[in-house]
């Protein structure tokens, strides 16, 4: 696990209740180029914290907050609250990825400020990202679900947890997506912009190693409040 922000690397210690036998552990990751966040875990809540680039084309930047799963399996998260640093294209959402490459294949059911919710992915490695369409409209709180079935991979929303559907936009909600082996799957943010995004996940759930409730996990030896207070920056 490592954060990186204005050339300091923030050593972040997270560890969760084993209610699993094979329970494992949330991991933090700023994948690609510049991409700097943290994820801070409290109660119920993971919150996500990240500068950015974009998620989309060939390779993409962001802060991600993932297990490794493999086979059929999905999770399930509340968005609480988002704090788009890029109102129109910064993202944020689930996402399961075959690694935490930049240019890795991967599934994305994304929230944006002004464009909608939709599922965008990219089919094969450093391939292209799509789709470009719009949205649809979604208020918060909101359920977000991504599973796996074989390679298809389908997005869906709730407003209540329970009863769910078919996320729309985009060219709808499901793609075909080879991935083999252990996969990564968990919360993704990016900014797309220089100023600080957020996003507040509670009652994560799910398959495999997603079915369990989130512990306080360790405290970090340098706050983003700080960081942010360094940088000149005030984030709600």
């Amino acid at each position: 696990m490592r954060t990186a922000t204005k050339g300091i690397c923030v050593a972040l210690a997270m560890t969760l209740a084993a209610h699993l036998a094979h329970a494992g552990k949330w991991e933090t990751q700023a994948i690609g180029d510049g991409a700097e966040g943290d994820a801070a875990f409290a109660d119920d809540e993971i919150t996500v914290t990240a500068i950015t680039g974009d998620i989309w084309d060939a390779a993409d930047t962001l802060m991600y907050v993932y297990q490794e799963t493999n086979g059929d399996m999905e999770i399930s998260a509340r968005v609480a609250e988002y704090t788009p640093s890029n109102p129109d294209w910064g993202k944020a959402g689930l996402m399961i990825r075959q690694s935490v490459d930049a240019d890795a294949a991967n599934a994305f059911i994304n929230l944006t400020g002004t464009n909608g919710l939709k599922l965008i992915h990219r089919d094969a490695q450093a391939g292209a990202t799509g789709p470009g369409d719009a949205g649809v409209d979604y208020d918060l709180p909101l359920y977000v679900k991504l599973t796996r079935v074989s390679d298809t991979f389908t997005a869906f929303t709730s407003g209540d947890g329970g009863s769910w559907v078919e996320a729309g936009g985009g060219l709808g909600p499901a793609a075909d997506i080879p991935m083999n082996g252990t996969i990564v799957a968990g919360m993704a943010l990016s900014s797309n912009g220089p100023d600080v995004a957020e996003i507040v996940f509670d009652t994560v759930d799910g398959t495999d190693v997603f079915t369990r409730d989130v512990e306080p996990g360790g405290k970090l030896a340098t706050t983003w409040a700080e960081l942010r207070a360094d940088r000149g920056r005030v984030v709600r």
